[in-house]
């Protein structure tokens, strides 16, 4: 479908442009949580990104939906600190033996798109500041709804 994205109903209702009309009739809800250890086959660094997000991600954010969105963004963000620490070693430039010209590295390259998916990640996962500002948590306080229990 070409287009921009449909907006879940919880980004309408936090935007204020929800309307009956506009519901979304074929969402549905997620019940599972995210579990917060991550998968053992992430490596070190990537599982200290797992741990980071979901100790810093608002309670209600992630659900065991995310699960894989999750663990691409800690691969990609292994990947970019690596890429990352060869470059700022020296590995930005390379000349051609034949032509002479100057290009880039394959390390750059890598680097790059590595970014490029963490930032496709962290859209959808609502990590940037301004996707954090789109996407409100409505965190249900169990003693407000024990209140009309009582």
């Amino acid at each position: 479908m070409v287009g921009r994205p449909r907006k879940s109903d919880e980004v309408k209702k936090a935007q204020g442009t929800l309307q009956r009309c506009r519901i979304n009739r074929k969402q549905f809800d997620v019940e599972g949580e995210l579990p917060a250890a991550p998968p053992p086959s992430l490596s070190e660094e990537a599982r200290a990104a797992w741990s980071m997000a979901v100790r810093c991600a608002p309670k209600g954010l992630l659900t065991a939906l995310d699960h894989g969105v999750l663990e691409r963004w800690c691969r990609s963000y292994a990947l970019y600190r690596k890429y990352a620490k060869k470059v700022e070693a020296g590995d930005v430039e390379q000349c051609h033996p034949e032509s002479g010209m100057r290009s880039l590295t394959p390390t750059v390259m890598m680097m790059i798109q590595a970014h490029k998916m963490m930032l496709q990640c962290e859209k959808e996962l609502g990590f940037s500041p301004s996707a954090r500002n789109k996407v409100k948590v409505e965190v249900k306080d169990d003693e407000e709804a024990n209140a009309f229990l009582e």
